[in-house]
């Protein structure tokens, strides 16, 4: 590969690495104001600050450090991009929950979960693809692809064994939770490699639902 060509490639990961933070964390800020339910993880890390008196920024960098060393031990060792991600993640989450609205009406609401939801699954699919540090779901979810799991696969079994906690500790679930657990794996799978195909970035990872040939 070209000099320009790698120069091309690393300006482009580092934006969608960028972009991918800001979106995901206003994603997840736009669905807890929708008060619709949001994604297991952050369910328990609203239940978790609930709990504890935490911010709901702070809950996510306990739980996303609890996640990391279980990809680490599957054989995902985090990047410094990794903890970068977890961290302004929780900053971004704070301050969505800041500046965006909080709807009354129902179509309001579901209006911003809708557009939260998409917002997040761009933002992932975005810092997944930069492969400068994806986000701990992410982590574990490639750690699990590496091991022969496919995507959508490895996701479900990630969102149903988080729903399971949230329960537990009482988070706010309804019914854009189920959704994004039926939803994420294979919207991921399908986001991951055409999005890469169309910004010309390779993949981060082998998952062999993926044809790694066509992509470019």
């Amino acid at each position: 590969m070209k000099r320009a060509d790698v120069d091309r490639v690393f300006v482009t990961k580092l934006a969608i690495y960028l972009v991918g933070i800001v979106f995901t964390g206003m994603g997840i800020a736009g669905l807890l104001q929708a008060r619709l339910g949001t994604d297991p993880l952050d369910a328990i890390n609203a239940g978790v600050a609930a709990k504890t008196g935490l911010s709901v920024g702070a809950s996510s960098w306990i739980d996303a450090g609890l996640v990391l060393v279980l990809a680490w031990i599957l054989g995902r060792r985090p990047k410094v991009g990794t903890v970068l991600v977890a961290f302004f993640i929780g900053l971004v989450i704070n301050a969505g929950l800041v500046v965006l609205p909080s709807p009354h009406a129902m179509a309001g609401r579901g209006v911003l979960a809708a557009v939260a939801l998409a917002i997040l699954y761009l933002g992932v699919t975005g810092y997944v693809l930069s492969d400068l540090g994806a986000g701990c779901l992410e982590e574990l979810m490639l750690a699990m692809v590496a091991k022969g799991a496919r995507i959508h696969r490895a996701r479900w079994g990630i969102e149903a064994v988080l729903l399971v906690i949230a329960l537990v500790l009482r988070g706010p679930i309804n019914v854009v939770t189920v959704v994004f657990v039926a939803l994420t794996g294979p919207v991921l799978a399908w986001t991951i490699p055409h999005i890469a195909a169309w910004l010309r970035v390779p993949l981060p990872h082998h998952d062999p639902n993926i044809p790694l040939g066509d992509i470019r």
